[in-house]
């Protein structure tokens, strides 16, 4: 059998730091780095061969997590803007589920470098899809877009914030209606669009 080379295994322990690191901080958002390390089946000196820090472990933890967000946005529907509001709503809360912890760390720290490019697809849709509502008088108009489409992605991290484990509908659908009301949507409308959504994911 041929011995894997070097560089294989170097990838193959990066990789499986990343993995390890993700669920240790799943866990723990303060995991201490022998933890990962041992979950990843090496030895805290081998970490520096690959990270020169827990931080940096941690930002590449945070980078393959945003990436993964939003790889989940998927293609632009024919569908009315609100509908696609929760929609991206409810695609984004499906690829953090099992990591929110990591995922609301990674939006409001100080890593804005480390998630800022992997966001931006994200980011775009958002205010498009807030400009085409607002052209339509379907969500407040009294503030710019850009800023709407702050407080709308704020509303987003809130339900980060507060979502129950034990409980993943009911987090998932708040993650389609608590940014459609910070947008200027009433709750029972913000409600039809989420049974719209369900609906048609259902019949998918």
């Amino acid at each position: 059998m041929t011995p894997r080379s070097p560089r294989a295994d170097s990838a193959r322990n990066r990789e499986a730091l990343l993995t390890a690191g993700a669920e240790a901080l799943r866990r723990d958002i303060d995991a201490p780095l022998e933890d990962i390390a041992a979950a990843a089946g090496l030895s805290r000196r081998a970490v520096y061969g690959h990270f020169p820090s827990r931080e940096a472990l941690v930002d590449a933890v945070i980078a393959r997590g945003a990436e993964r967000i939003a790889a989940a946005v998927g293609p632009l529907n024919e569908e009315p803007p609100l509908e696609a509001l929760a929609r991206l709503g409810a695609r984004l809360w499906d690829a953090v589920v099992d990591v929110h912890a990591v995922a609301r760390m990674a939006l409001t720290s100080g890593r804005t470098s480390t998630v800022a490019y992997a966001m931006n697809p994200i980011r775009r849709r958002l205010r498009a899809l807030l400009s085409q509502a607002a052209e339509g008088g379907l969500v407040r108009t009294d503030i710019p877009v850009t800023t709407l489409a702050a407080l709308v992605e704020r509303a987003a991290i809130d339900v980060l914030e507060v979502a129950d484990a034990s409980e993943p509908g009911c987090s998932r659908r708040l993650a389609m209606t608590h940014p459609l009301c910070a947008a200027g949507v009433g709750a029972v409308e913000a409600a039809r669009i989420a049974d719209l959504v369900d609906q048609t994911e259902a019949a998918a």
